[in-house]
């Protein structure tokens, strides 16, 4: 063997002692178990609050050898997830096979990317005027972490809207838009110029003083104003005139006034029927100077039987006078027990307030009524015959006494108004001369005036006051 021969020789059996050395190694490697995951180590993200669903995870075994067979391995957790805390979450799945153990690492991050959700409180039905400012109906805000932020919402006004903006503590943000709803549902406001009502004497002349209109959006709408209704000037009656305006939005507002056409209120020394006597005791007080404007309004006269139970009013029995209204005396004191003790008693209290009736009016009067009437009873507790002894020591003196036929029920009857003017009312349609007893210390009955002048007027009845011509009503003398 040539020494070529032997040096391939050599080479040959090299290589054949290599491959079975790595032969024996890889054998002895093959030998050893693996262990693989479906997945590997990797990291999640989960919204707060959401549920989180538990990864599928498996595990074999299995040599490194190509053939080998692979072993289904039981997969063990170490580690929750909190989706009700921020931050990171760590899940450990194990696997073990013939003394080989591995893991894989799932990181779940929870996370809050959700905005707050902004609720608005709305009703349909509701709206703005179009000059007022819109009154907030509600709202509401809940963040899915930090829950109720509603003192965070920041309300910002706009051209006909309003935005709300809310942030959560992860600095979420949302916002909604409320449009406003603006709708004018408010009519014009009319306002009659001289009064609601107003009499007329029949035949004379009558011009309508007209009224004003202003709208709380538009303005003045006067131009709009328009009068439907009619009266005669010649026909005693009760006549309406209906005024309307309206405004650019298609509201429409009313007022009325009342024309009251009636017959001339003439004095005259035999009046006939349909004639009253309105008489008004125990003032002036508080409520005089109101009678007083309202009988002005209607042109009618009336007659004060005036006391002095009330000294600060003492200045208006000056202004009945002035205004054409009969002063007749009532009493001074009003005090039962003292007039009506004896007559020397009752003259005293008369005659201090004659004199203060002439130092008012420059004339002293010569009517006069007796407290209770002619046919009281109480006057008998103090003095037995003092009612008779005293009609007959008036009349010698000159005096004119003067009870009533209609009584309005005000001094103890009732409290009510529309009593007032029932019972003045029913009373004056049964007699053809009616001497009306009211009090002007009473507010109640004053108010009642208006009514029974109305219903009187357009009746055909004539009112006047009382004068020493004027049939006295006596009542029966029971003391």
């Amino acid at each position: 063997m040539n020494k070529k021969q032997k040096r391939t020789i050599i080479v040959l059996s090299s290589v054949l002692l290599f491959v079975v050395c790595m032969l024996i190694i890889a054998l002895s490697r093959g030998s050893k178990y693996v262990i693989d995951f479906n997945t590997k180590s990797v990291t999640r993200t989960i919204e707060y609050g959401d549920t989180f669903l538990e990864p599928n995870i498996t595990a074999v075994a299995h040599r490194r050898l190509f053939f080998s067979k692979k072993i289904k391995l039981k997969v063990t957790k170490e580690g929750n997830v909190d989706t009700g805390t921020i931050g990171k979450n760590k899940l450990k799945y194990y696997a073990t096979y013939k003394g080989v153990t591995s893991c894989i690492t799932i990181t779940v991050n929870v996370t809050d990317t959700t905005p707050p959700v902004i609720n608005l409180v709305s009703n349909p039905d509701s709206f703005t005027s179009p000059i007022g400012e819109y009154v907030e109906e509600g709202y509401s805000a809940v963040d899915n972490h930090d829950g109720d932020i509603t003192a965070n919402v920041v309300r910002t006004p706009g051209d006909g809207i309003i935005t709300y903006s809310a942030e959560d503590s992860f600095g979420n943000k949302a916002s909604v838009v409320r449009k406003i709803v603006y709708k004018d549902v408010v009519p014009p406001t009319i306002t009659l110029t001289g009064d609601t009502t107003i009499p007329v004497e029949i035949g004379s002349e009558f011009t309508d003083p007209g009224a004003t209109a202003n709208d709380d959006v538009d303005g003045d709408v006067t131009k709009t104003v328009t009068i439907d209704g009619d009266y005669d000037i010649n026909t005693p009656g009760v006549y309406t005139l209906t005024y309307s305006a309206k405004d650019k939005s298609g509201n429409v507002g009313t007022a009325q006034r009342i024309v009251l056409v009636h017959k001339k209120q003439v004095a005259s020394v035999n009046p006939g029927d349909h004639v009253v006597y309105l008489t008004f005791d125990d003032g002036p007080y508080k409520y005089t100077q109101q009678l007083l404007d309202l009988l002005d309004k209607y042109n009618v006269k009336v007659t004060f039987f005036v006391t002095n139970q009330y000294p600060d009013y003492q200045n208006l029995i000056a202004e009945e006078a002035k205004r054409g209204h009969t002063v007749a005396v009532h009493t001074y004191s009003h005090n039962y027990a003292y007039i009506y003790s004896s007559v020397d008693a009752y003259m005293a209290d008369l005659n201090q307030m004659s004199d203060i009736v002439l130092a008012q009016t420059g004339k002293r009067p010569s009517i006069v009524r007796f407290p209770g009437g002619s046919s009281n009873t109480v006057s008998a507790k103090y003095c037995s015959g003092i009612m008779t002894a005293l009609a007959n020591t008036l009349t010698a003196n000159g005096y004119y006494y003067c009870d009533w036929n209609v009584s309005s029920g005000d001094a103890g009857g009732t409290i009510s108004t529309e009593q007032v003017v029932a019972n003045v009312t029913s009373g004056i349609a049964g007699h053809d001369v009616s001497i009306v007893l009211q009090h002007d210390i009473k507010d109640f009955s004053v108010n009642a005036v208006e009514q029974i002048l109305q219903w009187g007027l357009t009746n055909g009845y004539t009112f006047l006051p009382m004068s020493e011509s004027t049939p006295m009503e006596h009542q029966h003398i029971n003391n």
